[in-house]
């Protein structure tokens, strides 16, 4: 045992991903992997790197090699804490040392506070099948935060019989990637911007309105909010300079992520006429029928990026400084998504199919009618998409689906995300066909409209696939072998083909 704890510790320090903690070991246990990628194309394909909490790299060939140690939650204890530290070695990717998680979690009752970075996923969604929600999705790496909130469904036994259920969170948090922005922008055209020190705000609430052990069916509601604040901004001037100004950073700004306002007269004016910082979240809807051998779930999830898509409601002045109300309902744009979990068989574990739109953003422009941009106006959203921090991002990957391709697939190392408007078809499905053999597979296929403001002149079409083999020997307790396929047909990011493959290992360090 001391000789295992030994070289365990030693693979921390000389190797440095692994994708998931995992939940199995209740007590102290280490996680080791290293994956290779090898492909011909312009980049690897898509999805050998969308999703993988952004330990993963554009670049054809690239590989890494990384070490966790994790103590999860006993759940057997109203009072527990747990921890987690993993470090990861690559190369062709964007830096060549990570410190991907470093975490500690404490839990009292349904109550958890985390401190640190760690991976997380989607609300809502499959973790490994589904394309990813359309405000977060594990497509970037983590943003180190402290968070407090409720994380899973709970029932308060006075209220409503348990029939009522809920969760959420509140956060705060900071970017990582200042270095990383600095290195990029080096070459950026004229007035290209990125901003260093970027702060985030992020908070939840979820309501279910069911009893699995007295009804099968159950119905989901909630709300996202996220926002980006404070910051320095650099910015390239059309002569060669690059200045730099200051975004406010007082406690007052942290109130105002909290609570959505106006920014100070100590903001840029920009900031001054819209609310502060670059606010965007979703709502979410779904239904769930469970029985005891299958279960199926219908979602829909609303992305919104001010009133217009938020409310579906939002007002301008006429001449006479009457207000006047628009009406955005209903929402044209969404992510549609049904989920089945099969009976117990050795073919199918689970399907999922979801539909993307991100074609209508609010619509068109609105403005008063004197034809000038002073007072309230209304659509054409330009999703992700912020004046001073670019765009919804962390090192280069979108935080949100990877269908709206990340600022790293951009020709000119720029910050942005111009490819917002899309339509995609997503399915994913898995299963065990022996005790030793699991696979998975995802598919999708998106067309691109570019953007309102900067269309492409005609939409582009892109299909993605990729096949999954993992292999855990009964007689090798820990080890896991995966081996992956996977294509892109596309004139947005090439016509690439590659393999992938991963050697991990689980084990218990303490019970």
């Amino acid at each position: 045992m001391r000789n295992r704890t030994i070289w365990s510790l030693l693979s921390l320090l000389l190797a440095l991903p692994i994708h998931a903690q995992t939940s199995e070991w209740n007590k102290i246990h280490y996680d080791i992997q290293t994956s290779a990628i090898a492909s011909a194309g312009k980049h690897a394909p898509f999805w050998l790197t969308s999703n993988r909490h952004g330990l993963s790299s554009l670049e054809s060939n690239n590989a890494n090699l990384s070490a966790g140690l994790f103590r999860a939650f006993d759940k057997k204890r109203g009072f527990t804490w747990a921890y987690g530290a993993e470090v990861a070695g690559a190369w062709n990717y964007t830096s060549p040392f990570y410190i991907q998680q470093l975490y500690a979690d404490v839990k009292y009752g349904c109550w958890e506070l985390s401190v640190g970075s760690k991976e997380r996923w989607s609300e809502g969604k499959h973790r490994t099948l589904s394309g990813g929600g359309l405000t977060f999705a594990p497509n970037a790496r983590p943003i180190p935060q402290v968070r407090l909130g409720i994380n899973e469904y709970a029932t308060a036994p006075w209220l409503f019989n348990e029939w009522v259920q809920v969760k959420g969170h509140l956060s705060y948090g900071r970017h990582t990637d200042d270095r990383f922005q600095r290195a990029h922008m080096a070459n950026a055209p004229t007035g290209s911007r990125y901003v260093e020190d970027v702060l985030f705000h992020e908070k939840t609430a979820f309501l279910k309105i069911g009893n699995s052990s007295k009804a099968p069916l159950s119905a989901e509601v909630g709300l996202e909010m996220y926002s980006q604040f404070g910051g320095r901004v650099w910015e390239k001037r059309p002569e060669g300079d690059i200045i730099r100004y200051d975004l406010p950073h007082t406690y007052k700004e942290y109130i105002k992520a909290l609570i959505p306002m106006a920014a100070g007269s100590d903001a840029p004016e920009m900031e001054q006429a819209n609310v502060n910082g670059n606010i965007l979240g979703s709502w979410h809807f779904a239904l769930n029928y469970e029985t005891g051998s299958w279960s199926i779930k219908a979602y829909y999830e609303h992305f919104y990026e001010d009133h217009s898509g938020l409310f579906g409601l939002d007002h301008h002045y006429n001449r006479e400084g009457v207000r006047e109300w628009i009406t955005y309902l209903p929402w044209r744009d969404g992510l549609y998504g049904l989920e089945f979990t099969a009976p117990k068989n050795r073919i199918i574990n689970t399907i999922v199919y979801e539909y993307l739109t991100s074609r209508d953003q609010s619509g068109p422009i609105l403005q008063n009618p004197s034809g000038d941009m002073s007072g309230q106006a209304g659509g054409m959203d330009w999703y992700y998409i912020h004046t001073y921090y670019q765009s919804w991002q962390h090192w280069g990957m979108s935080i949100c689906n990877p269908h709206t391709l990340s600022p790293l697939y951009n020709e000119e190392p720029t910050l942005t995300m111009p490819n917002q408007r899309l339509l995609s078809h997503h399915i994913g499905f898995d299963g065990q066909p022996t005790n030793t053999l699991h696979y998975r597979f995802m598919g999708s296929w998106s067309k691109h409209w570019g953007s309102l403001e900067d269309p492409l002149p005609t939409p582009l079409t892109q299909l993605s696939l990729m096949g999954e083999l993992t292999y855990s020997p009964l007689k090798w307790r820990g080890w896991q072998f995966t081996g992956a396929l996977a294509l892109d047909r596309s004139l947005l990011i090439g016509n690439n083909f590659g393999g992938m493959i991963t050697i991990r290992k689980i084990g218990k360090i303490k019970d």
